[in-house]
């Protein structure tokens, strides 16, 4: 349970923070955001009736068996929206601008923030009293209600530190992370039960260091129990889950893979392409599944509509690699947040601009199912690739697509009003590592070929 608002305005008391609306004077006026001074509105009258959300979750959690963990976000930029969302900029903010990376907007390749102002409400981690202020409110979550555990997510926002000073400020938040450890763990043992502690990360080990989270060093000192590499924003099936388990060997830590509804390009994420994640993340080492904003990014319906029976089912099943083995899948390769090119900074594979005839690139989806045996049984219905490019000329671009080094025969292809799609059936999917390779053979004039979406889908009888 994500236990802030913002990211110092709560629904219950602290003294770290206030409570969400209390310092608000003028709600935005905008049609479609109501909702901003409603949750303020219930928050205010929960709290006059006595009832404090974290205690009455974590009892609601007990009596079904459930343990609760409240989750911080360790510094959300939802805030940085001045027509939605300034109302949840607290009061301690707005006297000690001297402790938030403020202006210039931090520039971060596939995340665009919010950057109307030029100024982010992000907290500078650098900043011992920042620091101070995180681990107080941690601590005594932890110490006054009865949580099982904590979880700290720094996938909430994407920047700790002013620009350009990351590795200079990542000791400071190893040093923030060993005394939540340290504290956690002395509060657990005056309470004489076990606990906890999971951290939400940067997908690769590259983009922990990059934004100042030395998390190779977190799980090597074993700081934490779990750890869930995952993109902020997107479902991101390219997440470094094996070099993550691989860290993780010989210490007590463990790693899972991390789901979301929202995905790029690709529309929402079904059950198929999320039991595809799963899939890819159990074959990879990880021992558990993360759901992120699984009841925020559903498809939209009113607020009073239970979860369908198809999100019910999921929720039943993910968690056993083996109850989705036989589950249809929809791999992807994914996409840039703001649809950049690796080259032009963009953060994922795709898109990807091939320029020049005898040109190709390569591409990876790792798949977790058991095809082999599938094919054995008869249980396979069919396994497809889609190539999804910007509209091209067919008279003057020729490409060829490979599959674990397999040309493909042609493969029928679709006009759409701005993009070209060519799908190819019965293709040779292999369980673990699938290479898919796309050579442009011939290309007229000053075009390129741009690669928008790679799907492999495999379904079962």
């Amino acid at each position: 349970n994500s236990m802030g608002r913002g990211d110092e305005t709560f629904s219950h008391p602290s003294e770290f923070g206030e409570v969400y609306g209390s310092n608000v004077t003028e709600w935005p006026q905008a049609e479609g955001l109501e909702y901003v001074r409603w949750m303020a509105d219930s928050t205010r009258a929960l709290l006059d009736q006595g009832v404090n959300i974290i205690e009455l979750l974590a009892a609601r959690a007990h009596e079904r068996g459930m343990q609760f963990w409240p989750a911080l976000r360790m510094n959300d930029i939802h805030e940085d929206d001045t027509g939605r969302w300034s109302a949840l900029r607290s009061t301690f903010k707005k006297e000690h601008p001297e402790l938030l990376i403020g202006s210039p907007y931090p520039k971060v390749s596939g995340y665009p923030g919010y950057r109307q102002d030029d100024f982010t409400w992000a907290f500078n981690f650098a900043c011992e009293e920042v620091r101070e202020r995180k681990l107080g409110l941690i601590l005594e979550t932890c110490e006054r209600y009865d949580v099982d555990g904590f979880e700290m997510d720094f996938q909430r926002g994407r920047w700790y530190f002013k620009q350009g000073e990351e590795a200079e400020g990542m000791p400071l938040m190893t040093d923030l992370v060993r005394k939540v450890r340290a504290g956690t763990a002395e509060i657990a043992k005056r309470k004489g039960r076990p606990f906890t502690l999971m951290f939400r990360v940067p997908p690769t080990r590259q983009r922990c260091l990059d934004t100042g989270l030395d998390v190779p060093t977190w799980i090597r000192e074993e700081l934490a129990d779990l750890f869930i590499p995952m993109d902020n924003a997107y479902l991101d099936m390219g997440a470094e889950i094996a070099a993550f388990t691989k860290l993780a060997e010989g210490t007590s830590c463990r790693v899972g893979g991390g789901l979301e509804r929202a995905s790029k390009v690709y529309g929402y994420a079904g059950n198929d392409m999320l039991y595809a994640a799963a899939s890819s993340f159990y074959h990879q080492g990880a021992s558990f599944i993360y759901l992120f904003n699984y009841d925020c990014h559903r498809l939209p319906r009113t607020a009073s509509e239970c979860y369908t029976p198809d999100e019910i089912q999921l929720l039943r099943e993910i968690h056993d690699p083996r109850r989705i083995a036989r589950r249809n899948k929809r791999y992807t390769v994914s996409v840039d947040m703001q649809l950049n090119t690796p080259d032009r900074g963009g953060e994922m594979p795709l898109p990807y601009e091939i320029a020049g005839a005898g040109q190709s690139q390569a591409f990876s989806i790792v798949v977790g199912d058991d095809v082999e045996s599938a094919r054995r049984e008869q249980a396979l219905a069919d396994t497809w690739l889609r190539i999804t490019c910007r509209e091209y000329d067919p008279a003057l671009v020729e490409a060829s697509v490979s599959l674990n080094g397999q040309l493909l025969d042609s493969g029928h292809r679709i006009e759409l009003p701005s993009s070209t799609t060519v799908t190819f059936r019965d293709v040779p999917v292999v369980q673990g590592t699938n290479r898919i390779e796309v050579a442009l053979d011939r290309i007229s004039g000053p075009d390129v070929l741009r690669i928008e979406g790679i799907e492999l889908v495999i379904a079962y009888s």
